[in-house]
Formats: C-alpha cells, sequence, structure tokens
C-alpha cells in the first residue's frame, strides 16, 4: 500500500514536469519492465528500444496521465502494448523484405553474368586483334573450339609451329591483360 502511495505522489510531481519524480519511476521500474521486455523480445537490443519507447511516452505524455491506483500496472501494459508494436513492426519489416525479394527478377543473376562475360569477350577479342597475323589466326580458331591438330591442318602449318603461336598468344596475352585476374580465369576456360 505504501508504494501506490509513494507512486501516486510521484506520478502527482511528474504531471508538474518534476524530473526527480519521472527519474524515480525510472530507477524503481526499469530493471523489472526491462526484464519482462527481454523475456517477450529475446534480444537486449529491441528489449532496450521498447523500454526506452516507454518512457519517452510516460515523460511527454506526463500532464494528460490519469492514473488513479496502479503505477506499476499502468507501466507494464505500456510496455506490452511497446512490445507487441515492436513485434508488428519487425514482422511488417520481414514482409516487406520478404516481398521485396520475391518481385526481384530471377534473371538478374544470369544477366549480370552475361553482361560480365561480354565484357571479357570483349577485352580479349581487342588484346587479341593486337596479335601478330598467325597468332591471332590461331587465338581465333582456338576460340572457335578447333584443335590444335585442326588449327594446323586449317593453317596449312606444322602441329609444332601451331603449338608454338599457341604458347606466344597466351603468353602475349597475359601480359596484355595483366592484373585482370578475372579475365585470366575466363582465358584458361576459353582455351582449355
Amino acid at each position: 500500500m505504501e508504494d501506490t502511495q509513494e507512486d501516486l505522489e510521484l506520478l502527482g510531481r511528474l504531471r508538474t514536469g518534476d524530473r526527480a519524480a519521472f527519474e524515480a519511476i525510472y530507477r524503481r521500474y526499469h530493471a523489472r519492465l526491462y526484464t519482462l521486455a527481454l523475456r517477450y523480445l529475446k534480444n537486449r537490443a529491441d528489449a532496450d528500444d521498447a523500454l526506452q519507447q516507454l518512457f519517452v511516452k510516460l515523460w511527454t505524455a506526463r500532464e494528460a496521465l490519469f492514473i488513479t491506483r496502479n503505477l506499476q500496472g499502468y507501466l507494464y501494459g505500456m510496455l506490452k502494448h511497446q512490445v507487441l508494436n515492436q513485434i508488428r513492426n519487425n514482422v511488417s519489416a520481414l514482409q516487406h523484405n520478404y516481398r521485396i525479394v520475391q518481385k526481384q527478377l530471377p534473371y538478374d543473376d544470369e544477366l549480370y553474368t552475361w553482361a560480365e562475360r561480354n565484357y571479357h569477350n570483349e577485352l580479349l577479342e581487342r588484346a587479341i586483334a593486337t596479335l601478330p597475323p598467325q597468332q591471332r589466326a590461331v587465338a581465333t580458331l582456338r576460340r572457335e573450339g578447333y584443335s590444335n591438330q585442326e588449327i594446323a591442318a586449317r593453317l596449312n602449318l606444322s602441329i609444332h609451329t601451331v603449338n608454338t603461336h599457341y604458347r606466344e598468344c597466351l603468353k602475349r596475352l597475359k601480359e596484355l591483360l595483366a592484373g585482370a585476374a578475372k579475365l585470366m580465369i575466363t582465358l584458361l576456360i576459353l582455351f582449355r
């Protein structure tokens, strides 16, 4: 009964803007309210946020407070509404993020991969264009999927000459494209 009377006195002082009364209410109920908020929200940061919002509301609405009996019950009720609002807002945010993810076009990754491959192909084409004519011919035919033996037959060269041109071509392309690690991987894949 004594706590109730003291709470009512603190409330009367709080209504008039007495900071000391607000601080006394805070010290008296913070730990209990925090424990309850943490039990429901399962997250310290969310529990801190809930209590901060509760005490901000208590201070800003102090003049309109008409509590005649039980401050503790009133604060627990405020906390319950605050926790429910936070849970609802978290669920709404999750639902919103889920909808955004669902709306993303399924070919985004494919489009990015295609653009990246085109960019690398363009760089490779430019580098191949700078090669001497025989090396350029060997590189172009290799990119089209011909083996060294088939290239030798098509270009009327010995297999040894094609192998040499191919080695020199790779060496020169690596020099031209130094620093482009992704492109080197692309080269290895294209010229295997």
